[in-house]
């Protein structure tokens, strides 16, 4: 009996250790990271003016400088948030280009010993987050980078947290049962149209068919996107472990989602951009023929979310980079086939509000939508490059994802997660040590 406590206290002993290790080198992570904010440019494409080029360029160089930071050598995962005031502001896509070309070589005349600013090449970023919220008072840029495998050590951190979140709380799972009951309601509604409204009345069968759609596609939607746990498995993560299923299996169940537009490897011959195009094209058709009667028209705003695997034999001279991937074939053909938009505040119907609710109305204020012209985009895309797998296809694999109930992009809820994982971590061992 005596050794068996023994034993029990010794791996105790052992268990703490190597989680305030584990809070050590999360805490030693977070300072591997760099980030720039600036409130007094307005974000642009490529015709932002050479002085406000310089600017930008300064201040991430002296923040660079003010840390010590070299540029980054190896992998990359980039979080760009902007938000805009212009009445005719650029699509995030062109904006985030721009700004992606300017955190590489240090122009001349803006102040620094070194040749580069954040990175060498762009073709680093391996995982590029881009949010933009147009119509706001004052204007901002802010870019936060680190290293790759400092994000993906976090994102071990973030699942563990999330694992021990589910065991103790449930009702997220009730909330999706019933919005995945709402998709089963508009179903049958639909098919009894007539039926049901004779049964229920105009009126309140149209009110009713919005508040289901709205939840079904919320429930549809809100479960596309690939979640921490699984993403760092498709990385390999946590190394070491063994996982429910190896990275290419996972990758192979994604490809199979029936809720998730499948595109098959990029091109990388010239010539073969073309196919890949109409590929896309093909695909969304597939995807709207599958869940029109869901989906049109969106009434929640979504996000994009992209998981790309080259193939093995993919040279890294012809390599896509992450950004050109959203911007050049997919944006241009999502945008309008499912008619996403930039902001919540597109969804809501604000003259029927005004009629329902004249005093909530008012609290929106005059003008409640963001300029007309930077309606037509998505609230946020992020993409992700996984490692290649010997023997294995290239894929892209996209999602749309509802985006309406802030919870952030992914690096947000990888942040929020691994801190409340090391904070937890370090109470745990504050208590034992009072003990």
């Amino acid at each position: 009996m005596a050794s068996q406590i023994e034993e029990l206290m010794r791996r105790g002993t052992n268990r703490a250790r190597d989680e305030r290790l584990a809070v050590a080198r999360y805490r030693k992570r977070a300072r591997r990271g760099v980030s720039v904010l600036v409130h007094d440019i307005e974000p642009q494409s490529k015709r932002m003016r050479d002085a406000d080029r310089d600017r930008f360029k300064t201040a991430v160089s002296e923040q660079m400088a003010t840390f010590s930071r070299a540029p980054f050598n190896g992998p990359v995962a980039l979080k760009i948030d902007l938000a805009t005031t212009s009445r005719t502001a650029p699509q995030a896509h062109t904006i985030a280009k721009n700004l992606l070309d300017l955190l590489g070589k240090r122009r001349a005349g803006v102040p620094g010993m070194r040749r580069h600013l954040l990175y060498k090449n762009d073709a680093q970023i391996q995982a590029l987050s881009v949010s933009c919220r147009h119509g706001e008072d004052y204007p901002m840029i802010h870019v936060a980078g680190r290293p790759l495998s400092a994000l993906l050590d976090d994102m071990e951190l973030a699942a563990e947290a999330i694992r021990v979140d589910e065991m103790e709380n449930y009702g997220d799972v009730y909330r999706w049962d019933q919005e995945e009951e709402a998709m089963e309601d508009l179903r049958n509604l639909i098919r009894d149209e007539r039926g049901q409204r004779e049964r229920l009345g105009d009126d309140f069968y149209d009110a009713y068919f919005k508040m289901l759609r709205w939840s079904a596609q919320r429930a549809l939607l809100g479960c596309s996107g690939i979640d921490i746990p699984v993403l760092g498995w498709m990385y390999g993560r946590p190394e070491g472990s063994t996982p429910i299923l190896p990275p290419d299996q996972w990758a192979l169940l994604i490809g199979r989602s029936k809720l998730r537009l499948q595109l098959g490897d990029l091109p990388i011959t010239p010539g073969s951009s073309g196919a890949f195009k109409r590929r896309v094209e093909e695909e969304i058709a597939a995807f709207k023929q599958r869940w029109d009667w869901v989906i049109s028209p969106l009434v929640i705003a979504v996000a994009l979310q992209v998981v790309v695997r080259p193939s093995a034999a993919t040279p890294a001279a012809v390599l896509h980079d992450l950004d050109n991937i959203v911007r050049d074939y997919l944006l241009p053909r999502i945008i309008p086939s499912f008619g996403t938009v930039t902001d919540h505040r597109w969804t809501i119907d604000f003259d029927e509000l005004r009629r329902r609710d004249p005093v909530l109305a008012d609290r929106w204020g005059p003008n409640p939508t963001p300029p007309p012209g930077t309606k037509q985009g998505v609230t946020r895309y992020e993409a992700w490059r996984l490692p290649p797998v010997e023997g294995e296809p290239g894929f892209v694999s996209v999602a749309l994802v509802a985006d309406m109930d802030g919870r952030g992009d992914t690096f947000d809820r990888i942040d929020e997660c691994s801190r409340k994982w090391a904070d937890a971590q370090s109470s745990t061992s504050g208590k034992r040590q009072r003990w």
